[in-house]
C-alpha cells in the first residue's frame, strides 16, 4: 500500500520538475537550436532584445496571489536528490548554467564541489516542508535569491479554507518578506493527479 503514495511523490516530483525546466527555459525547440549554433561573441545582446519576462499562470505567489514571472534562460540544470551526485564533481558544470533547479531540501553546503552551490529554483512537496524550516535561516534567509515552488494536495495548500501548510507558507513569508515564494494552482495540481491516474490507472 506504501508504493501508489511513492509511485505519486515520484510522478508529481517529476512533472512539476519539467513544468518549471519548460516554465525557466525556451519554450521553443528552434529557439533552443537557434542558440546553440549562435557564435557565443555578440549573443547577450541579441537575448537581452528576444528574451522578455513571461507570466506563468499556474504559479501563484505566497500570499498575494501574483503569478510567477521569470525571464526564461537559454540553459538549465536539473539537479537530483540523490545521493548518485556524489563524487560527480559536476559543481562547477552545474553553477555555469543560468538556471539550477533543486528539489526539497537537497543539500549544497558541503557538498559544492558534487552539486553547485546555486539554486535559481526549488520545487519542494508540503511534506518537505518542515525539513526546511530545521535549517530555515539557510534555505529562506542566505538563499534568498532563490523561487521556491511549493506543491500539495488542496486541503493543506488551500488559500480560501487557510490549509495547514498555506498558513505555514504565510508565517515563513512574513518571517522573510524578500523570499519568492509560490504554490501550484489548484488546475496545475490536478494536472498531476491526472498524469497519476493515467501512468497507474487509479483515482488517488
Amino acid at each position: 500500500m506504501q508504493v501508489l503514495p511513492r509511485l505519486f511523490f515520484t510522478l508529481v516530483v517529476l512533472s512539476a520538475c519539467s513544468i518549471a525546466y519548460f516554465l525557466l527555459c525556451p519554450r521553443l525547440c528552434s529557439s533552443l537550436c537557434w542558440l546553440s549554433c549562435q557564435p557565443r561573441e555578440g549573443k547577450e545582446g541579441r537575448l537581452a532584445q528576444s528574451f522578455k519576462t513571461a507570466r506563468f499562470e499556474g504559479y501563484i505567489s505566497v500570499p498575494d496571489g501574483k503569478p510567477l514571472a521569470q525571464v526564461p534562460c537559454r540553459q538549465c540544470a536539473i539537479v537530483s536528490s540523490s545521493g548518485q551526485m556524489l563524487g560527480s564533481r559536476s559543481g562547477t558544470e552545474i553553477d555555469a548554467k543560468e538556471c539550477v533547479l533543486r528539489m526539497n531540501q537537497a543539500p549544497t553546503q558541503g557538498y559544492e564541489e558534487d552539486v553547485g552551490s546555486r539554486s535559481t529554483l526549488r520545487v519542494v512537496s508540503h511534506t518537505s516542508i518542515p525539513l526546511l524550516l530545521r535549517n530555515h535561516s539557510y534555505f529562506f534567509k542566505q538563499s534568498c535569491d532563490t523561487t521556491y515552488i511549493i506543491w500539495g494536495p488542496p486541503r493543506l495548500m488551500s488559500r480560501e479554507k487557510i490549509g495547514l501548510v498555506y498558513r505555514t507558507l504565510v508565517k515563513i513569508k512574513e518571517m522573510y518578506p524578500a523570499l519568492h515564494l509560490y504554490t501550484l494552482t489548484e488546475k496545475t495540481m490536478a494536472r498531476c493527479d491526472e498524469l497519476f491516474q493515467q501512468e497507474t490507472g487509479k483515482n488517488r
